[in-house]
């Protein structure tokens, strides 16, 4: 039996086909990696240095936001060349109409100086992991194996540790999501079964939306809680283990699908999507509603974004055949962003 993530159990109940192309039949995407998780790869790898750095010595703001920028335009270069070795139509996949590459990086920018300015200087509990390694049992004879990667994990000075998610999506868990995200309780019981930490330490599940202002969602688990919790993951495995066929399930997320070309019947659902858009347009009022089975999650959007003087920045837009602040600086005001839309390891 393979070893589980939370994203590979989550793809599977999210839509069999998906699970099907990417890890049964390991079909390398047939589309350019997604502007959202582009985004996020970049800010994570930003917090990554932030939080090796401290200890040493706390950077500037704008050693943090050059941080950002060049590690941005080295992986938006790569992006350009597998275009190019591959025949993508662009080097970033952007779902939504009207956003620019130059537009998510603009809002990277934003996220990296709101949390720097908003944490500085950064002694809220002492960093003890940065995408540090967990696996764990599901039960006792360890039959039902997981892992997954830890944002970071630090200690505060009551003793509690705090495991940490960064998220650059634009929908927010409200508190009483948060009691339902599973993900990071799944971290929990890894680290509950670490030798170095265990199951008599106190675990806080803290989340930053960084497109927010007010950026945490906080969270704990029980005991009884992380009990039910195994049980509900073990079953999860036993239907994975169990299947026989791969159905698409489609919905809303088929938009952000990497292997929505080579998927009919998402395809056809976003075809009608965009009709139903259309025909709602022209006659003003609401079209029939595509009926969809549901899905595990929302949709991705872009927050709007409130930006003063765009920075300069590096030359991110290909052709079109393709497709600092100062220390101690005001924090950027953050503009409403909407409730639609994930880092999964």
């Amino acid at each position: 039996m393979p070893i589980y993530s939370y994203s590979r159990i989550n793809t599977f109940f999210t839509c069999p086909a998906q699970f099907q192309f990417r890890y049964i039949e390991r079909r390398p995407s047939p589309e350019a990696e997604g502007i959202e998780l582009f985004l996020g790869s970049r800010f994570h790898e930003t917090m990554e240095y932030l939080y090796q750095q401290v200890p040493l010595k706390v950077p500037t703001v704008n050693e943090l936001v050059d941080y950002f920028k060049k590690h941005w335009e080295s992986q938006f270069q790569d992006a350009l060349r597998k275009q190019k070795e591959k025949g993508f139509k662009a080097p970033l996949r952007i779902v939504q109409e009207g956003p620019t590459v130059e537009d998510y990086f603009q809002k990277g920018l934003l996220f990296t100086e709101n949390y720097y300015h908003q944490y500085h200087p950064f002694d809220q509990d002492q960093t003890e992991g940065i995408e540090m390694k967990v696996a764990f049992n599901l039960d006792p004879k360890g039959q039902f194996k997981m892992q997954g990667f830890v944002d970071r994990l630090g200690r505060d000075s009551e003793g509690t540790l705090w495991i940490h998610d960064y998220k650059t999506s634009s929908r927010k868990l409200s508190e009483e999501d948060a009691r339902n995200e599973d993900q990071l309780a799944l971290y929990q019981i890894g680290l509950s079964q670490n030798p170095h930490y265990g199951a008599k330490e106190t675990f806080k599940l803290l989340w930053h939306f960084v497109a927010f202002e007010k950026d945490q969602v906080v969270s704990e688990r029980s005991p009884k809680e992380i009990d039910q919790l195994k049980k509900r993951y073990i079953s999860k495995i036993e239907t994975i283990e169990k299947a026989k066929s791969y159905p698409t399930k489609t919905g809303v997320l088929c938009q952000w699908c990497e292997f929505l070309t080579v998927c009919t019947d998402g395809q056809k659902w976003v075809e009608n999507k965009k009709k139903n858009a259309e025909a709602k347009e022209a006659n003003g009022k609401t079209a029939p509603a595509v009926q969809a089975a549901p899905v595990a999650a929302a949709a991705p959007a872009t927050p709007a974004v409130a930006v003063e003087k765009p920075a300069p920045t590096p030359s991110l837009n290909p052709s079109p055949a393709e497709d600092g602040p100062k220390p101690g600086r005001k924090k950027r005001a953050m503009a409403a962003v909407s409730p639609d839309q994930l880092k999964l390891f």
